[in-house]
């Protein structure tokens, strides 16, 4: 794709606005689909930006075609522009209802509407598209009032697309109104949030000539999933402090887009700023980066180190990466298992981990990180918010104590390790559906400890290995007289209720009745998981019950860490 007709820039919605320019949304653009949610947040990163004396908040990537200049087309970002085109009305007709005509006037012209001086017309900055512009400029442009567009949000007969419009402009009208209760100049309150969306709301513009090549960076956008509105904005304040660096800091952030296909671009440089720094939410990412780094040595640095943890940070979802070479093969294996939780949080621990401990200490770092996973999300699905300030506070203690023992380590971590108690408890309550490679892993980690072997071992193979529903997914009548005072819904996909059979076996049971597959395939299997479901005469709610205790039992011992 050819770079010379594509531009991109960081531009204030103040500016954005400014001028001749209109933005048109294509016919073949979605309908505006923003929920109370959107707005909502929207919302809250306008007034933390003004209550936090903030100096800009970025709203992600605007994609113009500025092929038809003055008429630029929204190839993306229309959803946004959207909404702060609505909060301007909302802020235009407050305005009004308080008197000030001056700046309900000031508010039309700057972000609604400009004179075309050919015409002599008023031509608005926004066009929807074809199925919501017509309704948008007639009733929130156009300004019909508050009440009246009450009544028109409750017509049953209403367009889903249009009663959202009307509902954004209800919820935002809600909020300022909200927010002028608790300020004694509500003048200012109006003044401030304009000042706000004019100066501060910052995003990212790529304007493409063609049609084409403006299409072709939409799907990358929204495709391939690496946040690339944040990579460019931070792509272009690293360039924009590179100075004599430059060259140097365009080949490290070409080396870095190359490793991100293969992680979440974003959720990775945030990941290695928690390790590396401090801790940051995703929201307040960009403006802790551009407060620290401001010289070009600083930028050169920092894209050195973040180079060097972009391989390790992609060898964490590739337990075959060459990074793994050189350390025994259960560091794999943990890797695979971290995999299968999906779990992500952990991923600054441990680049924290390999680059300030000694290489012996890795693996116990991992393995400990694994364990603590399990029994905390995968099992006893904690509080994610805990464990982030938990994890926050293990890496700033592996960046600057640089601890020589995982006894150490795991000081810092116990008071989120699960008791025994606790992560019995709940895994004796523990369903799985819609997690069959889950349910095998911990099912063939139970048969490896009923067999002697306590030693955590790979998921086994899917093709080989099937999971089993004892009491089948797909229930006929033979099956619900152990139920008749239960619910057996409530007990399929209960562990209790899941073993490991042959795939070929598993294929032919069907739903058959437990006596069937007790002399069918259970009498047959060498797994003792699976062997043990023959000392029960009949199945119901209470040996569900009774075999899941029994392997919560184990699971304490299989899933523990002694220190």
């Amino acid at each position: 794709m050819s770079t010379t007709s594509i531009d991109s820039q960081l531009m204030s919605v103040g500016k954005l606005l400014a001028g001749n320019y209109s933005y048109c949304v294509p016919s073949f653009q979605r309908d505006y689909s923003w929920t109370e949610t959107e707005v909502e947040q929207l919302w809250q990163d306008i007034t933390e930006t003004i209550d936090e004396g903030r100096t800009e908040h970025f709203i992600g990537s605007i994609v113009v075609n500025n092929s038809r200049k003055p008429e630029l087309q929204l190839i993306d970002g229309q959803q946004r522009l959207s909404t702060i085109s609505i909060l301007m009305c909302v802020l235009r007709d407050i305005a009004k209802e308080q008197g000030d005509n001056q700046l309900a006037q000031a508010i039309s012209e700057k972000y609604l509407g400009s004179l075309n001086l050919r015409t002599r017309k008023t031509e608005p900055k926004l066009v929807l598209n074809e199925n919501n512009n017509q309704f948008y400029q007639k009733n929130i442009v156009e300004s019909k009032g508050i009440e009246s567009l009450r009544q028109i949000a409750k017509d049953k007969q209403l367009e889903k697309s249009s009663k959202l419009i009307i509902d954004s402009y209800l919820c935002l009208y809600k909020f300022i109104q909200e927010r002028m209760k608790k300020s004694i100049d509500v003048g200012e309150v109006l003044i401030q949030l304009e000042e706000c969306v004019r100066d501060k709301l910052i995003a990212i513009v790529i304007a493409v000539a063609d049609e084409a090549n403006s299409y072709l960076i939409f799907e990358t956008l929204n495709d391939r999933g690496l946040d690339l509105s944040v990579a460019d904005l931070l792509k272009n304040y690293l360039f924009s402090r590179a100075g004599k660096h430059i060259k140097e800091v365009q080949i490290k952030w070409a080396t870095i887009n190359r490793l991100a296909e293969n992680f979440e671009l974003t959720k990775f440089i945030r990941h290695y700023w928690l390790s590396r720094y401090e801790s940051v939410t995703e929201k307040d990412l960009y403006r802790k980066m551009a407060s620290k780094l401001k010289t070009s040595s600083d930028v050169l640095n920092f894209l050195n180190g973040l180079s060097e943890a972009a391989q390790v940070y992609g060898a964490l979802e590739n337990s075959q990466s060459f990074v793994w070479d050189s350390y025994d093969v259960n560091v794999k294996y943990d890797l695979e298992r971290l995999n299968i939780f999906k779990v992500n949080q952990c991923y600054s621990v441990l680049l924290a981990a390999k680059d300030n401990l000694p290489a012996e200490l890795f693996p116990k770092v991992l393995r400990m990180i694994v364990i603590l996973s399990f029994r905390y999300s995968v099992i006893s699905a904690s509080n994610p918010n805990k464990l982030e300030s938990a994890y926050g506070k293990i890496v700033k203690y592996i960046r600057e104590e640089k601890p020589k023992t995982a006894k150490a380590i795991f000081e810092q971590l116990k008071e989120i390790y699960p008791k025994d108690t606790e992560f019995a408890n709940s895994f004796a309550q523990k369903s799985l559906a819609n997690s069959s490679r889950l349910a095998r892993y911990i099912l063939s980690e139970i048969n490896s400890y009923y067999t002697g072997n306590k030693e955590l071992v790979a998921n086994p193979n899917g093709t080989e290995l099937n999971l089993e529903h004892i009491l089948p997914q797909s229930l006929k009548d033979l099956w619900l007289g152990e139920f008749s005072k239960a619910d057996p819904n409530l007990y399929i996909y209960r562990l209790g209720n899941m073993t490991l059979l042959d795939s070929s076996v598993n294929r032919k049971l069907g739903n058959n009745s437990f006596q069937d597959k007790c002399a069918k395939a259970y009498q047959s299997s060498k797994l003792k998981i699976t062997q043990e479901i023959l000392d029960y005469p009949v199945w119901g709610p209470k040996q569900i019950e009774e075999r899941q205790n029994k392997m919560a039992k184990a699971a304490c011992q299989i899933w523990r860490l002694d220190y």
